[in-house]
């Protein structure tokens, strides 16, 4: 039996997984049109073209035509979070009116644009066209009454830092300072409000990984194979309740642990060519039986090196999505087989 036929009889499946989704605010169209940080990153470059040299002016006007020093446009998209130009607004502008008391009604004047509005009241415009229930394409008459969205605050709790709250709302810390009128080192205080943009949403947080619990005892089984590892059962042969598929038992250990052959055979493989396996084991035993032992993270044998049931063959390694586990696999000829009527009685004190 070949390398590579060893490897494709055993690991032939792939499991796929899938990205969770970008947290999204509503489906306001953040961060497009003209005012959104997408258009100020698409702004084409200044082009200079030369041109022919100009007759000799007077001193005064010379001095008038000194180059001056080109000003780069902010990006406010550079920060840690959202800008508050993702809800429609500019950070750099005026804010005449104090974001934590704002008026709850504005009387629209002479050819005022519903932009002139959110840039006043530093209000997002989706929030603005949702308070009235507007309607493209949102013309507004002089003198029409319209709601202003009620602010929205952040109560600090104890120990909880500026930047802390930024993150919590995927906003830019720099733009979130402005919009309360704060100057560096932004320090905050227990029990203080911190304004927030009329749309911002805290990012959900993510539930605790669950750790594995151990399945229901396995029953001492035929004993033509010895357990490789001591520690508890916490899958199962089969499905799974998350839809996968495992075609073996993972058993649960600690790093460093002393992995044993399960039966006498000879080593048909030991490395690290797949990855998702970690280091791999694979022995070749009578009646055409193959035991793999996965997620090592050192093999202590060679390929074509003759083993003893329980000899130490590898070191359990570390899982970065949860405690250390084996996985051990049987095999005979290419069909999986459940390890569990299998497997003797565990030995005590192992």
């Amino acid at each position: 039996m070949t390398r590579a036929f060893v490897l494709l009889a055993i690991f032939a499946g792939a499991c796929a997984s899938g990205a969770p989704a970008p947290i999204s605010y509503g489906g306001s169209g953040a961060g497009q049109g003209a005012y959104g940080p997408a258009a100020i990153r698409s702004r084409a470059p200044i082009e200079r073209r030369e041109t022919a040299r100009p007759q000799a002016q007077p001193e005064s006007a010379r001095q008038d035509m000194r180059p001056q020093p080109l000003q780069e446009t902010p990006n406010w998209a550079a920060g840690e979070g959202r800008p508050l130009s993702d809800f429609a607004l500019r950070p750099e502008e005026a804010q005449p009116y104090d974001p934590a008391n704002l008026p709850a009604m504005h009387r629209v004047r002479g050819n005022e644009t519903l932009y002139d509005i959110a840039t006043t009241y530093q209000v997002p415009l989706r929030a603005l066209i949702d308070q009235n229930n507007l309607e493209p394409p949102y013309a507004l008459s002089e003198g029409r009454e319209l709601r202003l969205p009620p602010p929205r605050f952040h109560s600090v709790v104890r120990g909880e830092t500026f930047d802390e709250i930024a993150r919590r709302y995927n906003i830019d810390p720099r733009s979130l300072a402005l919009l309360n009128r704060m100057q560096p080192p932004y320090s905050v205080r227990q029990g203080e409000r911190i304004v927030l943009p009329a749309m911002a949403r805290a990012e959900p947080t993510p539930p605790p990984t669950p750790r594995p619990q151990p399945a229901e005892p396995l029953a001492p089984g035929s004993g033509q194979f010895a357990w490789p590892l001591n520690g508890d059962v916490i899958a199962r042969f089969g499905a799974q309740p998350n839809g996968a598929r495992i075609d073996g038992i993972e058993i649960a250990g600690r790093e460093g642990a002393q992995i044993n052959a399960a039966a006498d055979g000879e080593v048909v493989y030991a490395g690290d060519d797949l990855p998702a396996y970690g280091t791999l084991v694979l022995i070749r035993h009578a009646d055409n039986f193959v035991t793999a032992y996965g997620y090592a993270r050192r093999a202590l044998v060679r390929e074509g090196q003759r083993v003893r049931a329980g000899e130490r063959i590898a070191e359990l390694g570390p899982n970065a999505a949860g405690p250390p586990r084996l996985l051990f696999q049987v095999r005979q000829g290419s069909a999986a087989v459940d390890p569990a009527p299998l497997l003797g009685a565990r030995e005590r004190g192992r």
